[in-house]
């Protein structure tokens, strides 16, 4: 039988797992940092030497699990403000179908009285007035109608808001599992 003998300097490999008694222990092994700590991401973890990458990772993970009910809270606010808007939105939307054609047919009939009464060159001084009057109904009909036209672009913005908002609250949450898969990672035993 053969007897093998290890050096002592190879005893005790400083890597992500291995035991240390020292908390805040600090200590540099072939470029990398180390320190003695519990390691977050293990209940009831006693003191191991653990990468300072492993527990910058593994900090980003736990704030950003405690910062997940404020995002989601924020969130559910922002989509019950742009659902109420979308609602008022919608109603707007209807009405605007109910009025822009009203809107339209007495441009046509102001500007058919505008052209009867330009027609009219005889009383063009007489009919001054009530020409600049129907030319005025007429633009004030068509910035009404213009205005109503922003509605349903009002409607797009707020649906295109909600989803961006969903989007990101659900962006949040993949965020958060990758950098726990990341932390594992650079988390594990021997690493």
């Amino acid at each position: 039988a053969t007897i093998s003998t290890v050096p002592a300097s190879a005893a005790t490999k400083i890597s992500n797992g291995v035991s240390c008694s020292k908390a805040g222990a600090m200590t540099k092994v072939s470029g990398s940092s180390y320190k003695c700590a519990k390691n977050p991401l293990v209940k009831n973890s006693k003191l191991t030497w653990l990468s300072l990458d492993c527990l910058n990772t593994a900090t980003t993970y736990t704030k950003a699990v405690a910062n997940l009910p404020k995002i989601k809270a924020a969130t559910e606010a922002t989509v019950a403000k742009l659902d109420a808007d979308i609602a008022k939105q919608a109603l707007q939307v209807e009405e605007a179908a109910k009025i822009v054609p009203e809107y339209q047919a007495k441009i046509a009939k102001a500007n058919a009285e505008l052209t009867r009464l330009k027609a009219d060159t005889a009383n063009l001084t007489k009919n001054k007035a009530t020409i600049a009057a129907w030319t005025s109904a007429v633009r004030n009909y068509e910035v009404a109608i213009k205005a109503y036209a922003t509605v349903g672009k009002q409607s797009d913005r707020s649906e295109k808001a909600k989803a961006q908002a969903l989007s990101q609250y659900e962006n949040s949450k993949t965020d958060i599992g990758t950098t726990l898969d990341m932390a594992k990672l650079i988390c594990a035993k021997g690493f």
